[in-house]
This record gives C-alpha cells, structure tokens and sequence, in this order.
C-alpha cells in the first residue's frame, strides 16, 4: 500500500510492501561508482526489482539522487569491464552491523526498460539463491 508522507506529495511503500520485494544477495560485491564525483562509494550487499542496498565506508547523503555505475565482472570483447549506468535515490543511511561501514538503500530513478533487463539479469547471475 502506498502512503503520503504528510511533509510532501511523494508517496511512501509501507514497510510491509517493502519486504514483500524479492531481495537477492550477491556472490560477489559488485563495486558502485558515484559518475559525479567520479569515485567509489561502495559495494552492492542486495538488489531487488525496486533498488539496492549498498555497504560502504561513507554515510551518503539522504534524499539525493546519484548518478552511479556498477562495474561487472564480466568483460566486453576489448577487454573492457563491462557496466551498467543508472539513477537512483538514496532513501536512508545507517550504520552497518560492521561500526566502520554503512548501508545506504537506494530506490531506482525513471530506469530505461534495458537497464532494469541487466539488473534483472544481474540479480539471476551473480545471486546466492539462484
């Protein structure tokens, strides 16, 4: 079910709707690429059809949208690391069960119908639960 947030018009997946999301854990911790500032922010603990939870060093700042990039391990045919690019917006930021990392959830922005393809295809690969 979707709710207002009484301080502005954006609705709110309640917490329920939220869990509800299949959720993959990745084999590998694919690293994430802030495109604007042009720097590694983290890895991506978890992905779901709705956005991703990234672990990493830095608290990120909160209702912000970020260009980012993940770099796969997979290459093209000119040896390139293969990547995807697109929007998302960080929705919070807390510390890890680690103390000296953080978890950032992010929620996908306006994703084209082929970028939403390879993460699909990303989260069948390189999943634990297959």
């Amino acid at each position: 079910m979707y709710v207002r947030n009484p301080f502005n018009d954006r609705p709110v997946i309640s917490p329920a709707e939220k869990r509800a999301l299949e959720r993959r854990h990745l084999l590998y911790y694919l690293r994430v690429w802030d495109k604007d500032q042009e720097k590694m922010i983290g890895h991506i603990a978890d992905v779901s059809t709705d956005g991703l939870m990234l672990v990493g060093e830095l608290k990120l700042e909160i209702d912000k949208n970020y260009n980012l990039k993940v770099l796969l391990p997979s290459s093209t045919e000119d040896g390139e690391p293969e990547s995807i690019e697109f929007s998302a917006k960080s929705c919070w930021s807390s510390n890890d069960v680690n103390k000296l990392f953080y978890d950032t959830g992010f929620q996908f922005v306006d994703i084209p119908v082929e970028t939403s393809e390879k993460l699909q295809a990303i989260m069948k690969e390189y999943s634990l639960s297959g």
